[in-house]
């Protein structure tokens, strides 16, 4: 374990979220600060206002029963009492109240964790395969590696172009997602000499892709040489702008792979210049072929038990225990009996990256015990890591990005699957996995069966429904990103999943694993079989209420919009991209260099001006912005009519137009700070008499946040009560801009699809 913590500034940061949303309640801080620095230290917004979710970074997954029992603790006190262990090994709390987040930080981070990093453009929780140190093939123990390098890197890299994840397998056989991180590590021997084979750019969510194999054999003092470069090159060319695309995969793709490893060598070259060897205590030892014997055992649940969720251990007489999580989640009384439990018997904790807890260095005679003792608490479910261990993000149940309810239809699928120790030993190697939306935060791509929801329009109706994805995998033997398919109706997924099996193990050959069947029949001629599942077959069901609610489905249940949001981020970008670049000039001026000076105002100026204007629905740059802000700012009387000649040019004294230049940056913040809070203001105001009236908006073409700008400009000017009906394209745009004016105190009356990617919205002006 790391010495004092993994993270020491936590004291200072938390005076900084203090000052930071003191600031921001005030209106003399930017939105993005407040929000940024919070995600920075793990603190995510519900789809509930008011409420937050709080990450808990664990490096490598690795915890002792005192951290246990102490998160424990502390979700019982300021949560609901249930703790979620994610898919990167870090540990949630959900429905957290803002006023709490301070002492929950420093909570945490005195149990020796940390939520630093955990959310954000950050170097986010760096995982290591759970059973290193116990795996017969591991040549070097990653997960003391794991926790070196994020004790070396934490809080260095918090500002990205976008989030960077890192994970180091045990070895190939366990080298579950290492194809998918932006660097992966597999620790490997070269002639005695210890070092990493290493992977390059993976990533799922949007356009899932491979990562590239960089080299086989990177020497083990130069590993954080190379993690270092890649982050720094990552920093440098990452696109900032396009949120979409905008992680390593993107710009090696955006670059060319060949392009991409010209400009990596140059960052390690100038990285050597200064180059300290990584060193680490981790153990170096030969791999070794020890036969998977297990205990026998009196009575079928424990025979079952140990079959699925016991893992010998190259120790000899030790072994490794999985306790499966129902969709990640535990309360937090059971996640204190696991560390009391654990403290009793000497075993370590991990937690896994298929949302589980491993328990580990369990002597062989105190393994029917243990189980006993689990059984007693509603803790030894068989099937760990099977199809009866289904990975399920939290959807629309809380995350603002959710589609559909994704852990309500996993539970829905785990009521209708078999769990008879027949039907487990045939389908244990098979996994099914959920997310809400096309993000992939369940790794439904690398599912052998995966579903990502989306809204589907049957006969005008919108419907939660789901894509199917087949044969996946996510481990570096058999990579394979699964085959997208059919949409099926939320409501008829079990059946469908349950036929899915059931048409696997009637016609599979003998010993024939199910993605070599899905490579025999095809995926095509399965989704041609599961067709029927796409009708809406069942009389006494209501296909338009989604699992686990009982209100009819809509977009408009989304949380909160985006479009705000970004035109907030865009204008705080903008601005203080403005106000650095009139930093340069000073320096520039100062180094006696005003030629550069003058050139640095000009485009501060540009920026400003360009960034001011987005609230308004105007798109300008350079001397056109200048033009418009004229037009549109000072005309408006936001900004005083003196700025005039240094946007026109009539100042040509680089000292005295940058002095001018300083005066004009305050004065656009004050203003849209100003702005801003005029804004929530009038979110506040009771609602006017309506007048009723319809009008029409065509906004296909229009990217966000502009199309949103234009709409609501366009209810600004229309009575209460009117109508307004938007035509509007595009995943981004139908997902952000409704509930964008749904926040503004609008209501959104319906949501149809007309054809492919082309939406009306149908809008009451309040």
């Amino acid at each position: 374990m790391i010495k004092n913590g993994i993270y020491r500034d936590y004291l200072k940061d938390i005076r900084e979220f203090e000052r930071l949303y003191r600031k921001f309640l005030e209106g003399e801080a930017f939105e993005s600060d407040f929000k940024n620095f919070r995600l920075v230290n793990g603190i995510y917004g519900q789809r509930q206002k008011d409420y937050f979710m709080v990450r808990v970074k664990v490096p490598s997954g690795l915890l002792t029963p005192q951290q246990i029992k102490r998160i424990a603790i502390i979700g019982e006190k300021y949560s609901n009492g249930v703790a979620h262990f994610t898919t990167r090994q870090d540990i949630q709390f959900h429905w957290v109240k803002l006023e709490d987040i301070p002492e929950v930080i420093r909570e945490i981070n005195e149990t020796g964790l940390t939520t630093r990093d955990a959310c954000g453009n950050t170097l986010r929780n760096i995982t290591a395969s759970y059973l290193s140190g116990v795996c017969p093939y591991e040549v070097i123990e990653v997960q003391r590696i794991a926790l070196k390098v994020t004790e070396t890197l934490i809080g260095r890299y918090d500002n990205l172009p976008r989030k960077f994840k890192i994970g180091f397998s045990c070895c190939d056989k366990h080298s579950y997602l290492i194809p998918f991180n932006d660097l992966g590590f597999i620790p490997v021997l070269k002639d005695g000499r210890p070092g990493f084979s290493v992977y390059i750019g993976g990533g799922l969510g949007d356009r899932p892709k491979y990562a590239f194999r960089y080299t086989d054999f990177l020497p083990f003092e130069e590993l954080i040489l190379l993690i270092e470069s890649v982050l720094k090159l990552f920093n440098d060319f990452g696109d900032r702008k396009n949120r979409r695309h905008n992680r390593l995969k993107f710009l090696i793709e955006k670059l060319g792979r060949e392009r991409f490893l010209s400009i990596l060598d140059e960052y390690l070259q100038k990285e050597r210049e200064n180059f300290t060897p990584f060193e680490c205590d981790a153990p170096v030892e030969l791999p070794s072929e020890k036969p998977e014997i297990l205990p026998s055992a009196g009575n079928e649940a424990y025979r079952l038990w140990l079959e699925t969720n016991v893992i010998p251990q190259k120790q000899e007489g030790l072994f490794t225990a999985l306790i499966k999580l129902h969709l990640g989640n535990i309360t937090t009384g059971k996640l204190k009996k696991i560390g009391e439990i654990a403290h009793e018997y000497m075993l370590s904790i991990k937690a896994t990256q298929d949302q589980n807890i491993a328990l580990l260095n369990i002597p062989e005679e105190i393994l029917y015990t243990l189980y006993r003792e689990l059984d007693s608490t509603g803790l030894a479910s068989a099937g760990a890591s099977t199809y009866l261990d289904i990975t399920a993000c939290p959807g629309s149940e809380t995350c603002s990005l959710g589609i559909t309810g994704s852990r309500d239809l996993a539970r829905a699928i785990y009521e209708r699957l078999p769990s008879d120790p027949e039907s487990v030993r045939r389908f244990k190697n098979i996994t099914i996995k959920v997310s809400g939306c096309p993000n992939g935060c369940a790794h439904h791509h690398v599912a052998s069966i995966g579903l990502h929801g989306i809204a589907m329009k049957i006969d005008d109706t919108l419907i939660p429904a789901y894509v199917l994805h087949l044969g996946g995998n996510g481990n570096l033997l058999r990579q394979r990103i699964g085959i997208t398919g059919i949409k099926i109706p939320a409501k008829n997924v079990p059946d469908a999943v349950l036929f899915l099996l059931e048409y696997y193990r009637d016609n599979a050959l003998e010993n024939e694993d199910f993605h070599s069947f899905v490579d025999r029949i095809s995926p095509e001629k399965i989704f041609q079989v599961l067709e029927p599942f796409k009708q809406l077959y069942k009389d006494d069901t209501q296909y338009s209420v989604d699992w686990g609610s009982d209100k009819q489905f809509s977009l408009e249940d989304l949380g909160t919009g985006e479009c705000a949001g970004i035109i907030a981020d865009r204008v705080e970008e903008s601005l203080k991209e403005g106000e650095r670049l009139l930093q340069q000039a000073k320096t520039h001026i100062r180094n006696g260099i005003p030629e550069d000076a003058q050139v640095h105002i000009d485009s501060a100026l540009d920026i400003i001006c360009s960034g001011l204007l987005i609230p308004f629905g105007v798109k300008a740059e350079g001397s056109q912005a200048r033009e418009k802000f004229i037009e549109q700012i000072i005309g408006r009387k936001m900004v005083d009519e003196s700025f005039i000649p240094l946007l026109t040019e009539k100042i040509s004294d680089p000292s005295y137009r940058l002095e001018i230049g300083e005066r004009f940056y305050t004065a656009c913040k004050k203003a849209y700070l100003r702005l801003r809070k005029k804004t929530e203001e009038k979110k506040e105001k009771p609602q006017e008499e309506e007048k009723a009236r319809k009008e029409f908006l065509d906004l296909r073409g229009v990217e966000c946040p502009f199309n949103y700008v234009k709409a609501k400009y366009k209810l600004r000017e229309m009575d209460t009560g009117s109508i307004l009906v938007i035509t509007i394209d595009g995943e981004e745009s139908i997902r952000s801009v409704p509930q964008s004016l749904r926040d503004d105190g609008h209501e959104i009356i319906n949501i149809q699809e007309e054809e492919d990617g082309v939406y009306t919205v149908i809008v009451r002006k309040r």
